[in-house]
């Protein structure tokens, strides 16, 4: 595979530009500046505790998620985020440019799928309709808007698993091992992310396939994995410092969680109906809680759905269904879909990882035929116009 395949060409600009432009227009409608800091910014308070050597925050922020523990106030949310913004602290102190920084993670997100489509032997106007489809075509685009804290965690997770699914696929060993640090980052951003390790051990250790043995072949797959075993004792130390418990974010204690179960079983069935709830079924047209009809509102859902069926039904794919029911079914256990929204956001977290499968779908490749690029072109004109759509709906609800 060539590296001139990744070229950005015009088909790229024509549709990075829709992208830019739809991003400007939120702006405006939102009144942000571009270096504007959110006031949802969680992550920017929590890095400045870190610059002044303490773990806690200073007291407790009404309008944001704080954890009590102990007689202290601690971020509630997995740290990776807080990592970015401690390298802007130095420069712009508490005001950071969050919002700015959220949707350069998003239109980042968007040049990986492209280059990565590219690069699996795609079409230039296939990677370009399939890289709308996943940005401004999903729910992604309205969280990538914003820097608030509960959107800068999923859209840098978002990039940093496409980031991952982009370096798997390249022929340097060096990025294999990055691949892995990638999905450590997605980890500590969401940490379900991490149920797609086995697919990115499996893509390596058919690279590394010499026929010499499968447990051979495994033992040399393990440092390369290093990194992502590197993130999580990190992680998890953090955790342990703050709550005593290398498994703890925080969560468990907000005192919405004091009366009620974080996950659990139970919660499944009613989840997995809010994620089916259509437009129209509430006075306000989009449904304002905890989900909206899924695979409408990300339709990636129902290309990656073809792209899985079609064709022989391989390890792979196996491995890849596997790893995303497991990373639905914990979803879907969480007492909430994500609360106040549009769309379904948490059904964001699954996009990245499908680009394994879309990317090996033959029909993408090759010269262009109508009939094939339909699909994803009529895909990323629903996603594009629901998307806008709905983050003018919300954010004109909601100020940001």
């Amino acid at each position: 595979m060539s590296d001139e395949r990744e070229r950005l060409t015009c088909h790229f600009f024509v549709a990075a530009a829709l992208l830019l432009c739809a991003y400007i227009v939120m702006y405006r409608v939102t009144g942000q500046g571009l270096m504007s800091h959110s006031v949802y910014d969680a992550y920017t308070r929590q890095a400045v505790s870190w610059w002044a050597g303490r773990a806690d925050l200073p007291g407790n922020v009404s309008w944001l998620e704080i954890a009590e523990f102990g007689g202290r106030y601690y971020v509630s949310f997995p740290p990776f985020p807080s990592v970015v913004q401690f390298l802007l602290v130095p420069f712009f102190g508490l005001n950071t440019p969050d919002n700015l920084v959220n949707t350069l993670f998003g239109f980042g997100a968007f040049v990986l799928v492209y280059r990565y489509l590219r690069r699996r032997g795609q079409g230039e106007l296939t990677a370009a309709l399939i890289a709308l489809l996943m940005v401004p075509g999903s729910n992604l685009f309205y969280l990538s808007v914003t820097g608030w804290v509960w959107f800068s965690a999923q859209t840098q997770a978002f990039f940093f698993s496409v980031l991952a699914v982009y370096l798997m696929d390249s022929p340097k060993r060096a990025a294999w091992a990055f691949s892995f640090l990638c999905l450590g980052c997605a980890f500590a951003c969401r940490p379900f992310n991490v149920v797609y390790a086995p697919l990115l051990a499996y893509m390596l250790h058919q690279k590394l396939d010499d026929g010499r043995g499968a447990v051979r072949t495994l033992a040399r797959c393990v440092p390369y994995m290093l990194p992502l075993a590197a993130a999580g004792a990190l992680v998890g130390a953090y955790n342990f410092v703050r709550f005593g418990n290398f498994l703890e974010f925080g969560h468990n204690y907000l005192p919405e969680f004091q009366s009620a179960e974080q996950f659990s079983l139970s919660y499944l069935p009613a989840n997995f109906l809010e994620i089916l709830k259509l437009p129209g079924s509430e006075p306000t047209f989009w449904p304002r809680f905890n989900g909206t009809l899924f695979f409408l509102v990300n339709p990636a859902w129902v290309l990656m759905a073809a792209s899985l069926c079609r064709g022989r039904f391989g390890l792979k794919k196996l491995v890849y269904a596997l790893c995303l029911m497991v990373h639905v079914v914990l979803t879907l256990c969480h007492r909430t879909m994500g609360g106040w929204q549009f769309g379904a956001r948490y059904m964001v977290d699954m996009l990245p990882f499908m680009l394994v499968v879309i990317g090996d779908d033959e029909r993408y490749r090759g010269p262009i035929r109508a009939g094939i690029v339909a699909a994803p072109a009529v895909l990323a004109a629903v996603g594009v116009a629901v998307n806008i759509w709905g983050a003018l709906w919300f954010y004109t609800q909601t100020p940001a």
